[in-house]
């Protein structure tokens, strides 16, 4: 007897001449959200747009020139004060500017490779670099103690945004985060007194992203530039 195997679908393709710069950077945030750096390829973007990978290819010469690009266009999501103006407390901008910054991470993860593991290109990158520190000279800061304090910023914003994404990748295993708990809560208290003591709060804590955040953030602020800047007062 002969079966007939069922035909496969065609793949769906895009309709001719739809194919644009911006919509190939839409795709690839989306692949890059989705699956991650280390699955991001042409012919996986190809895919996801519909198209062959030739197509992709007449729009940007690699991977890495779509990598420079995905990652200025989500730069440009970080909210920034005016070049050069600083309207009213400088220290409560520059919390606004890393607080958007930590959000650009979290909304996507995987810019955090892109930004981290590639040299710096582009107008939006150095923005951000140079209103940072307009804005801790303009709290008070001279030139040595502004340069430091914003590495400093960054290394903790950055570092913040790394654990909490693979916290968050590590924990998405089935029954994970349960396990964890019910380690933590088996420990003996003769042994680990103050962890045992503060399971519950420590497990709040780990989960409190932006807030935790926030927490360390405004710690990091005070010590640095202090509880207010001079354009506030």
């Amino acid at each position: 007897m002969t079966v007939t195997q069922p035909a496969r679908s065609p793949r769906r393709r895009a309709p001719r001449n739809t194919l644009n710069p911006d919509r190939i950077l839409d795709a690839a945030v989306a692949l890059l959200d989705r699956d991650g750096a280390e699955a991001f390829t042409m012919r996986a973007l190809a895919a996801q747009l519909g198209v062959g990978t030739m197509a992709v290819y007449s729009h940007f010469r690699s991977k890495e020139e779509i990598s420079d690009a995905v990652a200025q266009r989500l730069l440009g999501e970080v909210e920034l004060p005016a070049a050069g103006e600083v309207d009213g407390d400088a220290r409560e901008q520059l919390r606004e500017v890393c607080r958007s910054v930590f959000r650009l991470f979290a909304d996507h993860p995987s810019a955090l490779q892109l930004l981290t593991t590639r040299p710096m290109r582009g107008d939006e990158a150095i923005a951000v670099i140079d209103r940072m520190l307009g804005l801790l000279r303009a709290a008070g800061l001279d030139r040595v103690d502004a340069a430091r304090a914003h590495v400093a910023l960054m290394q903790y914003t950055v570092g913040s945004a790394l654990w909490n994404v693979r916290r968050d990748r590590a924990l998405c295993e089935d029954g994970l985060r349960e396990r964890v708990r019910a380690r933590l809560a088996d420990l003996p208290a003769d042994r680990y007194p103050a962890l045992t003591e503060l399971v519950p709060e420590l497990a709040i804590a780990q989960d409190a992203g932006m807030a935790q955040y926030e927490l360390g953030l405004d710690g990091l602020l005070t010590g640095l530039i202090g509880r207010g800047s001079p354009s506030a007062r």
